[in-house]
């Protein structure tokens, strides 16, 4: 692994993140290929000690049509038993401890991970330099990674590229997009996951809070707008623990990579070259299985993506 500054400097260094599937009542293969990584995701993290901070998430409605759409997507054969369930208003208040009149649904099997411990057990004997690629050229039957100084940093057989919105910088693929992102958190009471058109989310210590979406900004600098936009969205839906809040805290910025269609890019670019970004917000929910594809491409193994997803997911499908 190359880090230009450390493990989690980028959207992984926040104290907790949501693993939470895009939901989609109108295309079952993203429904499934959501479901399947979702699956894999839950797995990995209830088997990684301290990853995990919570056990399921509540989607909240944003709209009327909501309703019906959330009774659809519990309906799809693609989740296991139980795993996504519309509950009513009173369900949605004892989980809060406040009102909600139109319920939600409860996707159990997502869960609220804390990244600090993921990358602690997964980078656990990996070797990580610190050293920033600016470019990739072909050497041979291999890849030279060079710094800005044109010096080599190491040569490898396969690359994957996997730098979030710095993969266009790197690899120009024309087809990322950057979206800011600004969170806060605060110490104090203990919450449940819980997602609308924002969410909050349990920490070690506290609560997490947010979050801004700014399409086309990559400044990276903290904003007092942002943390008041996070605060009265988090008044306006969750009034009652938006009261408790205590004063001490932090925020933090980070910038999601995106695609035209909301799908990640995942698999061979050119020869040895792979790319692993465009991941949004459902990072934490789908780049394992992704992380698993990819690997099984450069091994020369079967993916456990079908190929008609492998192909939802391609780089080159644009």
């Amino acid at each position: 692994m190359i880090e230009a500054d450390r493990p989690g400097a980028g959207g992984s260094g926040f104290p907790a993140g949501l693993a939470t599937p895009r939901l989609d009542a109108g295309d079952a293969a993203i429904a499934g290929l959501y479901a399947q990584a979702l699956e894999t995701a839950r797995h990995l993290y209830d088997a990684t000690p301290g990853a995990v901070l919570g056990r399921g998430v509540l989607q909240l409605p944003q709209a009327e049509r909501d309703r019906a759409r959330f009774a659809k997507i519990a309906d799809q054969p693609v989740w296991r038993e139980g795993a996504m369930t519309v509950i009513d208003a009173a369900a949605a208040e004892h989980r809060l401890g406040e009102a909600q009149a139109d319920g939600g649904l409860m996707m159990a099997d997502a869960r609220v991970v804390r990244p600090a411990a993921i990358l602690e057990a997964w980078l656990e004997g990996t070797p990580v330099l610190s050293a920033t690629v600016a470019s990739i050229r072909r050497a041979g039957d291999r890849w030279d990674l060079l710094d800005a100084q044109g010096r080599i940093i190491v040569t490898a057989d396969a690359v994957v590229a996997t730098a979030g919105w710095g993969v266009e910088a790197l690899l120009e693929t024309g087809v990322l997009s950057p979206v800011r992102g600004q969170a806060d958190w605060r110490d104090g009471p203990s919450v449940e996951g819980t997602a609308w058109g924002g969410y909050v989310a349990p920490t070690v210590g506290g609560l997490l809070y947010g979050a801004t979406h700014t399409r086309g900004d990559v400044d990276l600098t903290p904003r007092d707008a942002d943390s008041r936009q996070n605060l009265e969205t988090l008044k306006a839906r969750l009034p009652q623990l938006a009261a408790r809040l205590s004063q001490e805290g932090g925020r933090r910025v980070a910038v999601r990579a995106t695609t035209r269609d909301r799908l990640p890019v995942a698999g061979l670019r050119s020869d040895g070259l792979h790319i692993l970004s465009g991941l949004g917000s459902r990072g934490f929910c789908i780049a394992p299985l992704l992380g698993e594809h990819v690997a099984a491409l450069i091994a020369g193994q079967p993916s456990p993506l079908p190929a008609s997803l492998a192909e939802r997911v391609s780089p080159d499908r644009f």
